[in-house]
């Protein structure tokens, strides 16, 4: 079963600050309106594949390998829902739902389904699915004892018990592994002495209380860092719900954001937390330090969230599917400015607006040591316009003499101290700029047509890495590059 796109898709501006502007930030994708979505992934190819269903609803998967455009049902579940899924490294599609055949696998992107038995206990609904590896697979049910997760180590062949709890009404949320090999399970429930944070350090033999008890935890996140951090629906004491923060090596979780109705968490490769809180959706490239909003009408009541491989972020509600315009794999664009002296003097204090096709993007000012810096930049090609209002100075007759040789090609000028000869603008050195430098040197004239200040900087591509770009400022007329400016 297809179904075509029979609008167009159009782009609708939601607005999010960086370094004082703003930009577009979603994209409304197609999806089929007769459905909800319950859970989404994007496999290495970028074929999409959400679960969906309700209590009125027919569930089953559907798939999309053309960006949204088209939708196709590869599984009926039939009067079903599908409730998680989850990729291994071999690309298997692990689906979890509810009803008869709970647990259910593809190994041909979604092209064939197979069922995989659940050993008991585990007769509740699928709740998360979490994959390790190759053969690596932990799945959480509802059971109505407690929480309850089993483990298998070569592909759902053979299971084992491995988390129980048994409190009622209690269930496991989300499963995340850190970089050094700790599983971490978050916790759901709606009493008090439910709820928190357990973590295993021999792969889920043995497990530990780590905090956040009475907590109704819903998602857990995990940076290249070891930095764990968990989102609240609500709390069952007098707790402030929100996002907490473990930090490696800190012995307790620390409250970073206020929020309620945290359903999901995802952290990009550069380790900017993406998170659906406050009815909104909510993003810190700080690692937690503060957070801002990146929401309008299009992403407002998100609940799931997915990162691909080239780092566009997928938010997903009921049946509204929504895409990051850009890649959220975005760079750090800084340098030096100096002076062609000498000793390379820094040029403190020069301003920087930077564009892109003509849009100022942001703005910087050079420090005491020249440095300059743009974080949150997208890839495309940049171009910076530096000026600064320092003093013009440093031209001497010395000056005059190397251009004149320069004309007469006696010797010869190049780079920046050439270019530094055109004042007049005219895209060569002429006897027409020396005569002006000799009228400025004389004081019979105070400024030159080009200014008094020029900079070498060129275009700078951005793709997908941090980018260092030094270049040079020069006083116009200043051949020799003697001046030494003022801090």
């Amino acid at each position: 079963m297809k179904y075509k796109l029979l609008t167009i898709v159009t782009t609708i501006g939601l607005f999010f600050t960086l370094n004082g502007y703003t930009q577009d930030f979603w994209e409304k994708l197609y999806f089929p309106d007769s459905v909800s979505i319950q859970c989404l992934t994007i496999n290495e190819q970028g074929s999409i594949f959400i679960g969906t269903g309700n209590s009125q609803e027919t569930g089953g998967v559907y798939r999309s390998t053309d960006n949204a455009q088209n939708w196709e049902l590869v599984y009926d579940n039939y009067n079903y829902n599908i409730l998680s899924m989850a990729l291994n490294e071999n690309g298997y599609i692990y689906v979890g739902k509810n009803g008869f055949s709970r647990f259910i696998v593809s190994k041909d992107n979604g092209e064939s389904w197979e069922d995989i038995d659940l050993p008991p206990p585990s007769y509740g609904n699928v709740i998360k699915i979490y994959c390790i590896g190759q053969d690596t697979i932990y799945v959480s049910t509802w059971e109505s004892e407690g929480a309850f997760i089993t483990r298998s180590f070569d592909s759902g062949e053979t299971w084992e018990y491995s988390f129980i709890t048994d409190n009622p009404n209690e269930y496991v949320s989300d499963i995340a592994k850190s970089a050094t090999g700790d599983i971490f399970v978050s916790l759901s429930g709606f009493f008090i002495g439910q709820g928190g944070i357990y973590k295993s350090e021999d792969g889920g033999a043995t497990w530990e209380y780590v905090g956040l008890l009475n907590h109704q935890v819903m998602s857990i996140g995990i940076n290249s860092n070891n930095d764990v951090f968990t989102g609240d629906w609500w709390v069952m004491n007098d707790d402030t719900p929100g996002i907490h923060a473990l930090y490696e090596g800190a012995g307790a979780f620390d409250l970073i954001f206020d929020a309620y109705f945290v359903t999901d968490i995802a952290i990009n490769s550069e380790n900017h937390i993406y998170a659906t809180a406050n009815e909104s959706v909510i993003r810190s490239i700080d690692n937690g330090q503060t957070f801002e909003y990146i929401d309008d009408n299009l992403s407002s009541y998100m609940q799931l969230l997915s990162i691909d491989n080239d780092g566009y972020v997928y938010a997903a509600r009921s049946k509204s599917l929504v895409k990051s315009i850009n890649s959220t794999e975005i760079s750090i664009l800084d340098g030096f400015i100096t002076y062609p002296n000498a000793v390379g003097t820094p040029l403190s204090n020069v301003h920087i607006n930077l564009l892109q096709q003509d849009s100022l993007i942001g703005e910087a000012n050079t420090n005491a040591h020249g440095y300059y810096q743009f974080n949150d930049i997208n890839n495309g090609v940049f171009t910076m316009l530096p000026s600064t209002t320092k003093l013009w100075g440093g031209i001497t007759a010395s000056d005059v003499l190397l251009y004149r040789k320069h004309i007469a090609n006696i010797s010869n000028l190049s780079g920046i101290y050439l270019a530094s000869g055109d004042v007049n603008g005219s895209g060569d050195v002429t006897a027409t700029d020396v005569l002006l430098i000799k009228k400025r040197i004389a004081h019979l004239i105070d400024i030159f047509p080009a200014g008094d200040w020029l900079f070498n900087n060129q275009p700078v591509m951005i793709n997908g890495t941090n980018v260092t770009y030094n270049f040079s400022g020069i006083c116009y007329g200043d051949a020799n590059g003697s001046y030494v400016p003022a801090k």
